[in-house]
């Protein structure tokens, strides 16, 4: 019978392996990462399974905490990406979901069956199974996202988390099992239930920080696209001025070059009319396109793109009529130069250029290149991911907007020149 309890064990183990590895993001590949998970683990786990056995559940639950979690804590960490409270959050997470499934297991065997381990088998053979299909149909996904962009307030749920799993064996095992300490289960069970709804706020809480996180970046893009416009309008209103007093003036210039004209005074003629041009160009602003939010977008960005001595190389030919929301167009190319500009700026003033290009036949295409140096990282949906950023919102909204309005998206990156197209 020992055999099913043993076995049992081992599968409960296999499972939080699963958990964890679906939880988070390996440095090495997947291949890798298997690899060396199992190569590692296995002969943890017998070395561990020998010391149950030798010692017994009374000494072996309290020593577990150095002989296992902590080994395998140094493991995970070691092929872990974010060693971070990000890692020690969901390393304490999945080891106290699966110690409380082996704890209370324990417990129901224990009142049901005590001379067989029969309850405890059929247990932990059903419900790991069931917990590795809801995590990766339902937590993996918005789990992954939580910790790719959201890397602050995992500290102090790290701390959380290691106090229920330090409190779990202890309040399970010490000064000897909880079975020979009846008093003592309902305190156990008042913990066994807050845990899950205590991570289930804490994942929600991560949740909304990362929303909040984007919202704000998206509020404080669109104030900067208000500003654009506010800027480009006073700009427009200063021509218009400009234009009215030159148009106030203009008979009087008539007549002075009629009377030079008449004296055939050719040379001073010429002059003026230079010096009249002159201030008539003064009174023009240039137009990239006739969409005012778009239009109020590229001039910032070509502005500041300017200030910051980039060499720029333009060419624009948007649709009369645009198949998509214009502030939402307008956002997207915002985000783009604003990423372009910020690559540009960590070069030498010689090697920075930016090339924006969109043509609108044979399909609606908006081209930005600009010269950058260093690794760009993608991810699952060829996204690049910026952990220089806090947020890296930009580039998901680039995405986000494609999708929502049936266009294609594809980020590139060579060693030289990073190259966004977007294909409606």
């Amino acid at each position: 019978m020992e055999l099913l309890r043993d076995f049992s064990l081992i599968w409960v183990l296999v499972s939080a392996l699963i958990i964890y590895l679906s939880l988070s993001e390996s440095r090495y590949s997947q291949k890798k990462t298997i690899a060396v998970s199992i190569a590692t683990i296995v002969p943890l786990t017998a070395v561990n399974l020998f010391l149950f056995w030798l010692w017994g559940i009374d000494t072996y639950g309290v020593l577990m905490l150095l002989t296992f979690s902590l080994p395998g804590c140094v493991i995970f960490w070691i092929i872990s990406k974010h060693r971070d409270g990000r890692f020690f959050f969901t390393f304490c997470m999945v080891n106290t979901v699966i110690l409380e499934l082996i704890y209370i297991t324990n417990i129901i065997n224990h009142y049901t069956t005590p001379d067989t381990y029969i309850v405890m088998f059929v247990i932990r053979l059903l419900i790991p199974p069931v917990i590795v299909f809801m995590v990766l149909k339902k937590l993996r996904p918005v789990y992954l996202h939580i910790q790719k962009y959201t890397k602050k307030g995992w500290g102090s749920f790290s701390i959380i988390s290691l106090l229920f799993y330090i409190a779990t064996t202890f309040l399970m095992t010490y000064p000897d099992s909880v079975t020979k300490r009846p008093h003592d289960l309902l305190a156990l069970t008042t913990l066994f239930v807050l845990m899950p709804m205590i991570y289930a706020n804490i994942i929600t809480t991560l949740h909304r920080l990362q929303e909040i996180n984007e919202r704000s970046e998206q509020e404080s893009l669109l104030k900067l696209q208000v500003s654009n416009l506010t800027a480009r309008m006073d700009e427009f209103s200063a021509a218009d001025d400009k234009f009215r007093v030159e148009r106030h003036n203009f008979r009087h210039k008539l007549k002075t070059i009629a009377s030079l004209i008449k004296t055939e005074q050719y040379t001073e003629c010429l002059q003026l009319l230079e010096e009249y041009e002159e201030a008539l160009d003064k009174t023009k602003i240039k137009r990239y396109c006739k969409h005012n939010i778009i239009d109020a977008v590229l001039s910032s960005y070509i502005r500041k793109a300017e200030s910051n001595g980039i060499i720029l190389s333009m060419g624009f030919a948007f649709p009369d009529q645009l198949p998509m929301n214009e502030t939402e167009l307008a956002t997207a190319i915002a985000n783009a130069l604003e990423n372009a500009i910020n690559a540009c700026e960590k070069l030498e003033s010689g090697e920075r250029y930016i090339e924006i290009k969109v043509i609108d036949r044979p399909a609606f295409i908006i081209r930005i290149s600009n010269s950058y140096r260093g690794e760009v990282e993608f991810d699952e949906s060829g996204i690049p991911v910026n952990h220089d950023s806090e947020h890296g919102f930009g580039t998901r909204y680039i995405a986000a907007f494609c999708e929502k309005n049936g266009g294609y998206y594809d980020f590139k990156a060579d060693g030289e020149t990073f190259t966004l197209n977007l294909n409606f």
